[in-house]
């Protein structure tokens, strides 16, 4: 009998012993999940991190740029570069409808003196302001440069470009008379070259040249009668020109210089 109660004494501690064990293995199950779970969600957040380095330079002292300050960070990814900006140093500025506009980072700016912040991101001038532009890309360079805008450089480049212009569309060309009345050779009586704007008339750049006397049509245009005090009417000595080589079918004025290094000539004959 004895047997028998100390036989189902160890079997109730048996099973008793069992059903306290799944409780304590069930918790190790969960705190593993926990961990791996932890593990995952650390691993996916540092997955959307990415590392950003920005530099701050001053164009306005120097005529190499100088660098004032640099600092990395690692920010989540699509963070704006005004955040990180904002993390790094004090910052002033104004908002609008098109976002931020910065006045001064670490005290330098002056809206007065036109010393203003431009930035860059990997290399490239930034479209839109500083909190529009996210950061989506890894290993990132942000560089923050305060430089002066003075309205007379800006003139000086647009004539700059507008003497570029002008001088792309100007020609040479070179005028010469003749006198064929009073040798058997052609007998050159003077030459000039000219820069000129691409379009202008033959007649336009003689009167520049030489004193020409002429009349005019409304239909044929202008007729030269002298050129340096030089034709005669009533003697039939009269003036004819040839542009490159050859003979002109308008008059002066009606003839335009096209062609750079033109060369035109005036030549006196007897007819």
């Amino acid at each position: 009998m004895k047997k028998k109660i100390l036989a189902v004494v160890v079997a109730s501690a048996a099973f008793m012993g069992l059903f306290a064990s799944q409780p304590v293995q069930k918790q190790y199950v969960q705190a593993a999940k926990n961990t791996k779970t932890a593990k995952k969600t650390t691993k996916k957040a540092k997955a959307k991190q990415i590392s950003v380095t920005y530099t701050l330079k001053d164009t306005t002292k120097a005529k190499n740029k100088q660098t004032l300050a640099k600092k990395t960070f690692k920010v989540k990814k699509g963070t704006s570069v005004f955040t990180v900006l904002k993390k790094a140093w004090k910052v002033n500025y104004t908002k609008s409808s098109y976002g931020v506009f910065i006045t001064k980072i670490k005290g330098l700016g002056n809206e007065k003196k036109k010393l203003y912040w431009t930035y860059t991101v990997d290399g490239k001038m930034a479209k839109v302001a500083a909190d529009k532009q996210k950061l989506t890309k890894n290993k990132s360079k942000v560089v923050f440069t305060l430089k002066q805008y003075v309205q007379a450089a800006k003139n000086t480049k647009t004539a700059k470009k507008t003497t570029k212009k002008a001088k792309a569309k100007q020609i040479s060309v070179t005028y010469t008379l003749k006198d064929t009345t009073k040798a058997k050779n052609k007998q050159t009586l003077a030459k000039k070259t000219f820069k000129v704007k691409k379009g202008t008339s033959v007649f336009t750049v003689l009167k520049k040249a030489w004193k020409v006397n002429y009349t005019k049509s409304y239909k044929y245009g202008v007729f030269i009668t002298k050129i340096k005090g030089l034709g005669d009417e009533k003697k039939k000595l009269y003036w004819t020109y040839t542009v490159d080589g050859k003979m002109a079918k308008v008059a002066a004025d009606k003839q335009k210089l096209t062609k750079n290094k033109s060369k035109v000539v005036f030549t006196l004959k007897q007819y």
